[in-house]
């Protein structure tokens, strides 16, 4: 498990790196329409999501304390990416002001990314320590367990992995309500405004 959660570590740093000095070359520039950028990085900016959502689930099993603060970095850089995408899929007048914004986005959620790398590094250095015994018994550093103990102590594992997974999605449900409920308040604001308007004229 250990060597797997390493290993994402790596991949995702690599990704990041890539992007980064995809955007600090040129090769990613604000007068870009829309489209172009969008197909020059939006495979990887995909695998970054499946990624993140990956190295949540080890976070969460290491470190079963720290999961408001992991939802938190995920939740945030998830949004990131989202906004980067949508404002690139957005019909817009000025193509490559939706550019600019767009980039600035995932600018920022590469400065966000890097944050929840140290996380995670963290975590992999002082994971909780029933967790850390765990790993130690699948590790075969253990020698005087008894089968009783090591099959409850798997399951152990798994409940709480079973359980952190239900915990994140629907903390990402409520989430999604919320940003939804907002949009609709706005929605109703602006029709509300333009009503009175009308009322007034």
């Amino acid at each position: 498990m250990l060597e797997r959660f390493s290993d994402r570590i790596s991949e995702l740093e690599a990704i990041v790196r890539e992007i980064a000095v995809d955007i600090t070359t040129g090769a990613l520039v604000e007068r870009l329409p829309p489209k172009r950028i969008w197909e020059r990085v939006g495979e990887r900016v995909t695998l970054v999501g499946e990624m993140l959502k990956e190295l949540r689930e080890y976070l969460s099993i290491m470190k079963p304390e720290k999961v408001p603060t992991i939802q938190r970095h995920v939740v945030a850089i998830n949004e990131r990416l989202e906004l980067f995408k949508e404002t690139l899929e957005r019909d817009s007048l000025d193509p490559q002001e939706s550019s600019r914004r767009a980039l600035e986005e995932l600018r920022q959620a590469l400065v966000e990314i890097s944050d929840f790398l140290s996380l995670c590094k963290e975590v992999r250095a002082t994971p909780s320590p029933v967790i850390s015994a765990i790993l130690s018994m699948r590790g075969g550093r253990v020698s005087e367990v008894s089968p009783d103990t090591w099959a409850r102590m798997e399951r152990l594992a798994d409940l709480i992995k079973s359980s952190q997974a239900a915990y994140q999605d629907i903390v990402e449900l409520t989430s999604r309500m919320e940003n939804q409920l907002d949009a609709i308040r706005s929605e109703y604001e602006s029709l509300m405004f333009s009503f009175r308007k009308k009322e007034e004229q």
